[in-house]
């Protein structure tokens, strides 16, 4: 019964074994970062920041979609923000500054460690406070963040934005 056994079985392992070691060659595994987002879980909380000792100004781009709404109020990780105003501007034109949906200017607060917003305006120059709504944002589209007036190279600023990616 054991020879019976053995005669099933054997051809059967045989066989296992050799359609397990044909195939495609194993290559090394592509190690080029990802570029695409899609896929990616992205934080709720998204975080821009502007150091004056590097730049005045600074932009970012949307990696996705997104609702937001806009902070009303940025930290002060270090440095002075007397007379200082930090204007953050939304779907800025790639090719013109100057071009963009809205912007909002936050200035110096009674707690040091923070400034306050101070008015929205959209690109008419028309004034609009809501920071209760949220706000679209292509992807692709532009955030600048930049320092009016004097340069502020001891001030470093960040802002923190509550989103919804689509």
């Amino acid at each position: 019964m054991l020879l019976a056994l053995t005669r099933k079985f054997c051809p059967l392992l045989g066989l296992a074994l050799a359609t397990v070691g044909c195939g495609k060659k194993i290559s090394e595994a592509d190690t080029q970062p990802a570029n695409n987002t899609e896929n990616q879980e992205l934080p709720s909380t998204y975080i821009i920041q502007l150091d004056g000792s590097l730049h005045s100004k600074q932009s970012f781009i949307l990696p996705k979609n997104a609702l937001f709404q806009l902070p009303d109020r940025i930290k002060v990780r270090s440095g002075s923000t007397q007379n200082k105003v930090v204007d953050i501007v939304y779907d800025v034109d790639l090719y013109d500054p100057d071009v963009f949906d809205f912007k909002c200017s936050y200035v110096t607060s009674s707690n040091p460690s923070e400034m306050i917003l101070n008015y929205c305006e959209n690109d008419n120059g028309n004034d609009f406070y809501d920071t209760t709504s949220y706000f679209p944002l292509k992807e692709g589209q532009q955030i600048m963040m930049k320092f009016s007036g004097a340069p502020s190279p001891d001030l470093l600023v960040e802002a923190m934005y509550f989103m919804r990616w689509k």
